[in-house]
């Protein structure tokens, strides 16, 4: 057999294992539309986010914003490998890593799996209007000076709800032509200026640390403060998980695309900071990338190099607005399907498209965009947004430490997975000692987008025991627990409040040190208040059904079969053996109690 017959027969082998798995999923099954190249495209939006962002980080941290930026995608490939195990694993689901969490975290809380997967969708909406303000931007200064900026906007956003709503097939077909022109100018702008020698090497490789007080604490906070902000944009190319319940070859295309995107932010986060801080700099980098990129491309098309240099802006930045109306909104979609919000977020239309969650990821993301985007806005959704790329890496190793047989198509190694969890934990270090410097009203609303999740999930578990005849207040464990650990949260801010109120601002040191204790405090209550309460609500569930259904079935059943033996009618002294056992991973008396 020659290796295209192996490479025939190994591709039928994995048609196989996802057509078994689709079979197996409870969840609808999606038309199969679109392939690795449709979904690359649009997992653009994701893969070249640093083009925004390379000004603010440059700003705040200095030229060290570009090794920032570098790490940032060192901590995201490291995750990679996890990312395509899990995806793999659920072929027939949509709306990404984060969506796919709820299969892993179902075992311990269904609030853990809401919370990842709207987390996820948060971080997406104020990509959707920044870009379309930039691309708007470019378009008003260069095309239509007469149509106001925040129009235009509004416009672009709503032209891409409506290519999205048309199904994911022509979202694809938009994002293909768009793609090869963002990636070919790209490449050019990277290229160009080596071969033509206009990059001061010594410049590119020259990095700074501009810190907010000195000393090697305000070291560690400034570049945390950078890399957390990186964090909003570096892993952004795992968008092309949000459709492999949607393509042809779930597999191949799978692996396929998230390899193709990883490769397109080496070169958004590494090759074109570092070669045009070599040719223009560190300040023209802070300003409008449209007006400064022109010389990249001089040197091959001459007088239209300011030209192309808006097309590749704008081109991108129409990436940046087309991704969250088509992958992001599909999260909320997955998770109405998966039990975890209203019924409403999963509605389709013919075309396969959730219109009401492209509608609502729409509308957010004009109301963002309405306000102007503002950084500590997006400050705020990075919160988010790592919560919602973090825990995936935390799910794949709990399914490989509880579920080891479950079935793979894809598999990584040990190490790697634990690299992914190492990721994770990087990514939290950078929250708790960078996330204070963009001030606590900030810190306040991420963590408000945080738990907006958990006020749906109630409402929708309230909503179907309302359908199963049950309107009566669901008094439970779960939400006494939350609410008493949103009232420490409370408490805790406002303690937080009176401690700096009363500390000499001159001491930025250790104004720092007690915000970065608010927040680490915060995050950990977001832990306990959520992730806690939910476990052990979970397993005290599991225990009192178990419980109910030995007392209504087989002891029921034994009782009458006495009473039987003892009337002497043998015929009727039979009882069930319906015993079915209790799954819980908790190590503590919940576990003994399961046991």
């Amino acid at each position: 057999m020659d290796k295209r017959d192996l490479r025939g027969a190994r591709q039928w082998r994995e048609v196989d294992a996802i057509a078994d798995l689709d079979q197996q999923s409870p969840a609808p099954l999606h038309p199969r539309s679109i392939g690795w190249g449709g979904a690359s495209a649009l997992a653009m939006g994701g893969s070249n986010q640093s083009l925004f962002l390379i000004g603010a980080v440059l700003a705040a941290q200095g030229t060290a914003a570009v090794p920032l930026l570098a790490v940032g995608l060192v901590l995201s490939l490291a995750a990679l490998p996890g990312w395509i195990e899990l995806g793999a694993m659920y072929p027939h689901r949509v709306g990404g890593i984060a969506a796919t969490c709820a299969e892993a975290f179902r075992p311990y809380s269904e609030v853990l799996a809401n919370l990842s997967g709207v987390c996820y969708w948060w971080g997406w909406v104020p990509t959707c209007g920044l870009t379309a303000i930039l691309s708007a931007t470019a378009v008003h200064d260069w095309y239509l000076p007469h149509v106001p900026v925040t129009q235009l906007a509004v416009g672009i956003v709503c032209i891409f709800a409506a290519v999205n709503l048309c199904g994911v097939k022509w979202a694809a077909r938009v994002a293909v032509p768009m793609a090869l022109t963002s990636a070919t100018l790209a490449v050019l702008s990277a290229v160009v200026p080596v071969l033509t020698h206009h990059v001061d090497w010594r410049r590119a490789t020259s990095f700074h640390l501009t810190s907010p007080f000195h000393g090697v604490f305000g070291a560690v906070t400034s570049a945390m403060a950078g890399l957390y902000l990186v964090g909003f944009a570096a892993p952004a190319f795992e968008a092309a998980a949000c459709h492999i319940g949607e393509m042809r070859n779930p597999l191949r295309d799978y692996k396929r695309a998230m390899k193709v995107s990883a490769g397109m932010a080496c070169l958004y986060f590494v090759a074109l900071p570092v070669v045009w801080l070599g040719v223009f700099g560190p300040r023209p980098l802070e300003g409008d990338l449209a007006a400064v990129l022109g010389p990249t491309f001089a040197p091959l098309v001459g007088a239209a190099g300011k030209a192309f240099a808006i097309w590749f802006l704008t081109m991108n930045m129409f990436h940046g607005t087309l991704q969250p109306l088509s992958g992001a909104s599909r999260t909320l979609s997955q998770l109405s399907d998966d039990g975890l919000l209203p019924r409403v977020t999963g509605l389709r239309n013919r075309y396969d498209a959730p219109w009401f969650a492209i509608l609502l990821t729409a509308a957010s993301a004009i109301a963002f965009l309405l306000l102007g985007d503002p950084i500590w806005l997006i400050a705020a959704a990075n919160l988010t947004y790592l919560i919602g790329i973090a825990l995936p890496s935390v799910a794949v190793w709990l399914l490989r430490h509880h579920e080891p047989e479950r079935a793979r198509p894809y598999r990584a190694g040990k190490g790697l997975i634990a690299l992914g969890v190492g990721a994770a934990f990087v990514w939290f270090a950078a929250t708790v000692l960078g996330f204070e410097q963009f001030g606590l009203p900030t810190v306040l609303f991420g963590i408000g987008l945080a738990y907006s999740g958990s006020i749906l999930f109630v409402w929708r578990k309230w909503r179907d025991r309302v359908n199963l005849g049950r309107p009566r207040p669901y008094r439970s464990m779960h939400l006494k627990l939350t609410t008493c650990m949103l009232a420490v949260l409370v408490l805790d801010g406002a303690g937080y409040l009176v401690a700096v109120g009363h500390v000499d601002k001159g001491q930025r040191v250790l104004v720092a040190m007690l915000q970065d204790i608010f927040v680490g405090v915060a995050l950990l209550t977001i832990a306990v208040g959520l992730v806690l309460p939910g476990i052990i609500a979970r397993a005290t569930r599991q225990v009192a059904a178990a419980a109910d259904h030995l007392a209504l079935g087989v002891l029921a059943d034994f009782t009458r079969a006495m009473e039987a033996l003892s009337d002497g009618r043998l015929d009727a002294a039979h009882a069930r053996s319906d015993l079915r056992p209790v799954t819980m991973h908790s190590k503590d008396e919940l576990g003994y109690m399961a046991q």
